[in-house]
């Protein structure tokens, strides 16, 4: 008999097994080695205590994960091994995440699922709403066509991180929950750099601080000039991910450049004394 329960206690090795076995057969199969997993608990600083886990005689079969900042929640990822979908467990997984959040004072929580998962339709049931889609690219340097730019390329410049997050801001650009200043912030040797402008920017991060984690215009001229960046990107082929419709987005689509996958970012939402 399956049993709803958290996975606190549960050991690193023994949960990486789980997720790895729980990923088979997904839109994509996210396997991770042990250090993986525990690099991306870390930036989410996940307690397990508080994620929520399906268990038959003592083994994973399905759980997700919640990250915390303050009232706010973000489901970091839930996965049910194949043998154990169809069997109409993931909603219920999915209403004891939502009140075990709303049991530790998180308000709001947000996610984002593939378009074309069949699981949005689960959400929707247990109280989640669209609030955008967030698009995925796989780039190439050297390979956007940019000649319908206006502006020339620009020069841009290291900058601290307070004044990074200001203009990003200032912009007017809303993250989601994988950019957020507090999430970015965790990654290894991070670097922020501006326009000469300070209309467009861009973020590095990761072990080696070569991986591209946010890029961000507050309009057409700017997000030319960061695309005339993305084609002098030294390191090869990167990705964009979580990237919302804004300029750079238009000036990607300009330029011929589609995304390879488009989430929905959702919603739920909660007040304090509300009926569960």
């Amino acid at each position: 008999m399956v049993e709803i329960t958290t996975l606190e206690m549960t050991d690193l090795s023994c949960l990486t097994e789980a997720w790895n076995r729980c990923w088979q057969g997904y839109f994509y199969e996210m396997i991770f080695t042990e250090e993986n997993l525990r690099i991306w608990l870390e930036h989410g600083q996940i307690d397990f205590k508080h994620c929520i886990a399906l268990k038959e005689q003592d083994k994973i079969v399905g759980f997700t994960f919640l990250s915390q900042i303050n009232f706010e929640g973000w489901i970091a990822g839930t996965a049910i091994d194949p043998s154990y979908r169809g069997k109409r467990l993931f909603a219920p997984m999915i209403r004891a995440q939502i009140d075990l959040a709303r049991s530790l004072g998180v308000r709001q929580i947000y996610l984002e699922v593939l378009s074309q998962n069949f699981a949005l339709h689960t959400y929707q049931a247990q109280g989640f709403r669209h609030v955008r889609e967030l698009n995925h690219y796989r780039l190439t340097p050297g390979t956007i066509n940019i000649n319908h730019a206006r502006s020339l390329y620009a020069d841009f410049h290291q900058v601290d991180l307070s004044t990074y997050f200001l203009s990003r801001k200032k912009a007017g650009f809303i993250p989601s929950w994988q950019r957020r200043a507090q999430y970015l912030k965790r990654y290894a040797s991070v670097s922020a750099w501006l326009n000469p402008l300070e209309t467009a920017g861009v973020f590095y991060g990761g072990m080696e601080g070569k991986r591209i984690l946010d890029a961000w215009a507050a309009f057409d001229d700017a997000a030319q000039e960061l695309l005339s960046l993305f084609n002098e990107h030294q390191y090869g082929e990167f990705s964009l991910i979580n990237q919302p419709w804004d300029p750079v987005t238009r000036n990607l689509a300009f330029a011929g450049v589609r995304p390879t996958d488009i989430l929905y970012e959702m919603v739920g939402e909660w007040e304090w004394g509300q009926n569960k």
